[in-house]
């Protein structure tokens, strides 16, 4: 039973101190304070009313710890230890894990490298939910942030990487940092830590609220005691080595929140300047703006030119799918509507197929620019089609099937197209008269080349026959 009464002494001293830390009192370990088993007060500048108040939690904790040890029957200390159990859970387990996970963020940005700048970053709900927006320190961005928009790369502790849109005019991560927060399960209360190893790419490391959890194991050991305190009628002896089994198992949890609690308290026990009530004030305010901030970036008004023009899809951007040509023309069809072309699109289609409609999508607007007169009726049917299923999907593309009927009516359906078509029968009449004369012409350049070349020859021939004949009749008048 002493035992046992020692441990709820040693949990009820750490409660007291995690609930004034949770309060924001800077509050010094008491095991490194006792003089003759008495923790030593500490004196400091309070209001009268605060010193009343700590004064009365003094007398409340010497009434506590130098009161007699009394001895507990088992019903009483698994009651005991269900109630400090629920009331650490229900009231500041949640205070406990972000303090925690801020010490450790604090612990891990002390062991990285100087050279590279780093911040530590506390999660709140903008950040993980909603519109999925990270704002970055102000500071940290001027001095060591390009001051355009850019692409950086987030690359998590095991190395693999991930692209999001880094905006500079206000200072934050938009398109991007949606699947990263999704992909590493990251909630509100979590600490991430932004270590900058290139100009363009963060190194992250995550400090989850909810992973040190030693107390459990403490209660749970409590509770392996009592169950086996009331399950027999053993002796002290075989009570104390249940104890001693159980307390070996979770031995290791037990003593390193010891050791956690006794680093947190030589940390408080440093002066360390404290946010003021001003610079919280600054942080929520803070926190709402990039609230704001991140339903803006929704908007296309915000994007300034093609430089910031970037194509999500449910806060994921898929600019890798597309050349830097076809981006490029479908900014100028978005620019020309005011709007994101296929931000009506249904929710959860693949993303693959989405970037294969905006690709035929910016096909089709091609074609029509280069289209002609003559261009056949199936053609422009076929386009209509086609940007009709892409319509019914929610891309916003009316604007390109009014232009389609515009131009098939004046090519087929109006009076003056039947005109336009015997213009362009006889045109083509024409050019094939032309080019039959010109076949013709030169033809005839042809053979007249082939008679000049017939000309010499037979002049040729003609004198040697003549030449034959005047030898032949010589030999006829010949004498005899």
């Amino acid at each position: 039973m002493v035992v046992i009464d020692e441990k709820n002494r040693v949990i009820r001293r750490d409660m007291v101190e995690l609930s004034q830390h949770d309060q924001s009192v800077t509050v010094a370990y008491y095991g490194e304070e006792l003089h003759g088993g008495v923790p030593l007060p500490r004196f400091s500048r309070m209001s009268p009313l605060n010193t009343d108040r700590q004064n009365k939690g003094m007398e409340n904790k010497y009434k506590l710890l130098n009161s007699p040890v009394k001895q507990a029957t088992p019903a009483e200390a698994q009651k005991f230890a269900s109630s400090i159990k629920v009331a650490t859970e229900g009231t500041s387990s949640r205070g406990q894990a972000m303090s925690s996970a801020v010490l450790q963020a604090e612990e891990v940005q002390s062991n990285l490298e100087r050279e590279f700048p780093s911040f530590v970053k506390s999660l709140v709900r903008s950040h993980v939910a909603s519109c999925f927006w990270m704002g970055l320190p102000v500071s940290f961005c001027k001095r060591h942030l390009p001051d355009k928009d850019t692409t950086f790369i987030l690359e998590d502790e095991s190395g693999k990487e991930y692209m999001t849109k880094y905006i500079a005019c206000k200072t934050g991560l938009s398109a991007g940092w949606r699947q990263f927060s999704a992909v590493h399960k990251l909630h509100e209360g979590d600490v991430v830590v932004f270590q900058l190893v290139e100009p363009t790419k963060f190194k992250v490391y995550i400090i989850r609220a909810n992973n040190t959890r030693e107390l459990d194991g403490a209660f749970l050991s409590l509770d392996s005691c009592i169950k086996q305190k009331m399950g027999g009628n053993d002796n002290a002896d075989s009570d104390d080595v249940a104890c001693n089994n159980s307390k070996r198992k979770h031995g290791k949890s037990v003593q390193q929140d010891v050791q956690t609690k006794k680093k947190a308290s030589a940390s408080r026990l440093r002066p360390k300047a404290r946010p003021s009530v001003e610079q919280s004030e600054n942080d929520s305010e803070e926190a709402l703006s990039e609230v704001m901030e991140g339903f803006k970036m929704l908007e296309f008004n915000d994007v300034k030119g093609f430089e910031n023009f970037s194509i999500i899809v449910d806060g994921v951007p898929i600019d890798a799918e597309f050349s830097t040509e076809v981006r490029n023309k479908y900014y100028r069809l978005c620019c020309s509507q005011h709007a994101f072309l296929h931000e009506n699109l249904i929710k959860g289609m693949n993303y693959k197929l989405i970037a294969g409609i905006i690709l035929e999508t910016v096909n089709i607007a091609d074609a029509i620019e280069v289209s002609v007169i003559c261009t056949p009726r199936a053609e422009f049917s076929n386009w209509d089609k086609t940007l009709l299923a892409f319509e019914h999907l929610g891309m916003d593309v009316e604007f390109l099937r009014v232009r389609l009927r515009r131009l098939a009516r004046i090519a087929y359906e109006k009076d003056d197209a039947s005109e336009t078509k015997k213009h362009l029968a006889y045109r083509n009449e024409y050019s094939r008269a032309d080019d039959e004369i010109k076949n013709m012409e030169a033809k005839l350049e042809e053979l007249k080349g082939a008679c000049n070349g017939f000309g010499a020859y037979l002049e040729s021939l003609k004198c040697r026959a003549e030449s034959n004949h005047i030898k032949f009749q010589k030999e006829v008048v010949a004498p005899w």
